[in-house]
């Protein structure tokens, strides 16, 4: 039986594109990635402000209920991980990190000619599928 997986569009941009995506805004490249998302029911969302949320709401809770936070908060405090995340981008539908395959192929082939023409530094299509994917820190 054939799993039906779930997806996600990622991309990696300069620093200039960071700052402006960050922003929200809506000119040059930065308002060609936001048009093109919307387009979709997408948003850009950066990888280091969303691993900063996730540890500002474990710290707003109970910290034994993000099994995560401590490998994301050393992420979010290491000099070299955040430059390497603040120009990371996933992709979300609404709250959702994940979402239909035709919608995320789709979309990766509109980004693709920003791949093409230099504009973004790398474009990714991720499943949902755990064999592909880097699996969480295990506490010891």
């Amino acid at each position: 039986m054939k799993k039906n997986w779930l997806y996600q569009v990622r991309i990696r941009v300069d620093t200039e594109l960071s700052d402006s995506l960050r922003a929200n805004q809506l000119t040059g490249t930065s308002g060609i990635i936001f048009s093109l998302a919307s387009q979709y029911g997408l948003r850009p969302v950066c990888t280091y402000d969303a691993f900063r949320g996730y540890c500002l709401e474990a710290e707003a809770n109970k910290l034994e209920d993000f099994p995560l936070y401590e490998w994301t908060k050393n992420t979010i405090e290491n000099p070299e991980k955040i430059e390497k995340h603040k120009k990371s981008f996933a992709f979300y539908k609404e709250d959702k990190q994940i979402y239909e395959e035709d919608l995320a192929k789709s979309f990766y082939e509109k980004l693709k000619p920003l791949l093409e023409e230099n504009k973004i530094q790398e474009l990714n299509l991720i499943d949902s599928n755990p064999a592909n994917n880097p699996q969480p820190p295990t506490k010891q």
